[in-house]
């Protein structure tokens, strides 16, 4: 059986999902799941900066709703609000230093844990799946063969809740996001069921509006390549990769709604 190459396997990911993880059944090196993961570390890294000052806007605000709601506290005492007026005046120089010098060591440093973060998030799902198929199924699969396979599904989508990327950390989600964002001016940039409601304001319309198309479409690529490792039918492999990849997104959901109530 001949072995694609690098860029036939990204094809494949897009366009044959049920071939693009055919030569992870018989072991992986580290340059199947590294080249993923790089791409990706590259997108993280550069479009963002095409958004930058949306995003310093959006904090700015954030931080200003935050310290108003408790400045708005007639039971605060003058010491709290002495208190989170400097902590706003910190914030508010911190980001106006990052708008304007977005290149200085001291606010590039964080772009150096994405590769870090991203690693780690991804080797927590790793984990979880490969509980479902080695202990739920009886496989015998390897850690880095799950790992390298949801690597390359972030290529496609990925949900940046716990890197505090609310458009996602997927490559060609990014990529057409981006734009949509400067039209906009909001990072708040998702294609799901979310788009129905005028207001997000309950657990069910969080949880809805997490269900990005793009992610979605990542979690169904997935299924295919736990199928594929695992030698079961599609539809097992897409089931048991979205059972747990629903949990995950609950909790999410929960905490994002969870915060927006204490926001007020």
């Amino acid at each position: 059986m001949n072995t694609a190459s690098f860029i036939q396997r990204i094809i494949n990911l897009f366009l044959a999902p049920s071939k693009a993880f055919d030569d992870l059944v018989d072991g992986v090196s580290y340059q199947d799941w590294l080249y993923p993961m790089l791409i990706v570390t590259l997108v993280l890294v550069i479009l963002p900066l095409f958004f930058l000052d949306i995003s310093l806007d959006e904090a700015d605000k954030n931080f200003e709703d935050r310290a108003q709601q408790i400045l708005d506290n007639p039971d605060v005492p003058e010491e709290t609000r002495l208190r989170v007026d400097e902590g706003m005046t910190k914030a508010r120089e911190r980001v106006e230093d990052v708008r304007d010098n977005p290149f200085a060591l001291r606010n590039m440093w964080q772009k150096l844990l994405i590769p870090i973060m991203l690693f780690i998030m991804t080797a927590f799902f790793s984990a979880i799946l490969l509980l479902v198929g080695n202990f739920g199924m009886g496989g015998s699969v390897k850690f880095f063969q799950i790992f390298t396979m949801v690597m390359m599904t972030y290529l496609i989508a990925g949900n940046g809740f716990f890197m505090n990327m609310i458009p996602g950390i997927g490559s060609l989600e990014l990529m057409i996001k981006t734009p949509l964002i400067v039209i906009k001016e909001s990072t708040d940039m998702l294609f799901s069921p979310g788009l129905m409601f005028d207001d997000v304001d309950s657990f069910l319309k969080q949880f809805l509006n997490q269900l990005d198309i793009f992610r979605v479409w990542g979690m169904v690529v997935m299924g295919f390549g736990f199928a594929r490792l695992y030698n079961k039918s599609t539809a097992t492999g897409i089931v048991s990769v979205a059972l747990p990849w629903l949990i995950l997104v609950s909790i999410g959901a929960a905490l994002i709604n969870a915060n927006a109530v204490a926001a007020g």
